[in-house]
């Protein structure tokens, strides 16, 4: 499966498809308003069933390189993943400060409405996304606590055959005792005389 073309990526985005829906519903509403043509909403609705699409494509490319990058990681070992940080806090802080900023700003602008009704529009968008965040981030703990606690009893539930068959040592033998008892070519190669 080829990459999608880098408009399509960004369009497939989470973050791009949400500003492009917002700009596409804000055409819509114009329209619906009586501000805009009824042209510019028909192109509207149909950019929206284009990103659709792009969302689409991009969530079936990621889903198959994530199967093609598990086919590769049974042959070798995969390196450690490397986190990034840096973007999505950039966005959290943002968002936060629009929340407390917009309501201190929105009586010194009440004179002009629609600019008041847009900033109290952005407003519920950026508490929606900032509750979205927040719930997300709880589904994320509680998913990684379940995966850990499934793991953990996965582990002791293959260890308990091997615990019931087997007695307990009644003791174990030391290095040197292990090293006397080897052959004598195995001996010399874990010393390192040739």
């Amino acid at each position: 499966m080829n990459r999608p073309a880098p408009f399509v990526r960004l369009a497939g985005s989470p973050l791009g498809a949400i500003v492009l829906f917002f700009m596409y519903g804000a055409v819509v509403l114009g329209w619906y308003e009586g501000h805009t043509a009824w042209w510019l909403a028909v192109g509207a609705v149909g950019a929206a069933m284009r990103t659709l699409g792009a969302v689409g494509k991009v969530r079936r490319y990621k889903s198959w390189l994530a199967d093609w990058q598990a086919m590769s990681a049974e042959i070798q070992p995969a390196p450690p993943e490397k986190k990034r940080r840096g973007r999505g806090w950039l966005g959290i802080i943002t968002a936060a400060a629009l929340f407390f900023i917009i309501p201190v700003c929105l009586p010194q602008i009440r004179d002009y409405k629609e600019i008041a009704n847009a900033l109290a529009w952005l407003w519920l968008v950026d508490c929606l996304f900032l509750v979205f965040l927040l719930l997300r981030g709880i589904l994320r703990r509680l998913a990684r606590i379940r995966r850990r606690s499934a793991e953990g009893h996965r582990a002791k539930a293959e260890d308990a055959p091997v615990a019931w068959l087997l007695c307990r040592p009644s003791s174990s033998p030391s290095r040197l005792d292990a090293m006397r008892s080897l052959p004598e070519y195995s001996a010399r190669l874990i010393s390192g005389a040739p």
